[in-house]
């Protein structure tokens, strides 16, 4: 009977891997089979949250970096206070996208001297 548990979890895990577009496939599933292998009831709560939300499970996974020990943070963060976690999204979507923009703030030379942005 267990380890019918544990072949069910790893397809629970498998299966939600499928729910992460965002996230590099690779990590992620080796994430979660680490989770499947060690915490049966933290891959119940992930599958729960993929069948019902998939838009959270996409950022706690993005959030979480494959560490499965910040990942269960960032869920019992998410389950009992929202607005905390809404906040953290935020912080780490501002820091994603500043790392993507490396604008140059010296501006343009238009020949008679440098326009600032």
């Amino acid at each position: 009977m267990k380890k019918y548990f544990k072949v069910l979890s790893l397809v629970f895990a498998l299966i939600s891997c499928s729910y992460i577009p965002a996230v590099s496939a690779a990590s992620s599933a080796a994430m979660l089979i680490t989770i499947a292998e060690t915490n049966p009831a933290l891959l119940e709560r992930l599958n729960t949250i993929a069948l019902d939300n998939t838009k959270l499970l996409n950022q706690v996974l993005t959030m979480a970096e494959s560490k499965p020990m910040l990942l269960e943070r960032l869920l019992n963060i998410a389950e009992t206070d929202p607005k905390t976690f809404s906040q953290l999204v935020t912080i780490s979507n501002a820091e994603t996208s500043g790392e993507e923009e490396d604008a140059s703030i010296t501006g343009i030379n238009d020949g008679s001297g440098i326009i600032r942005n």
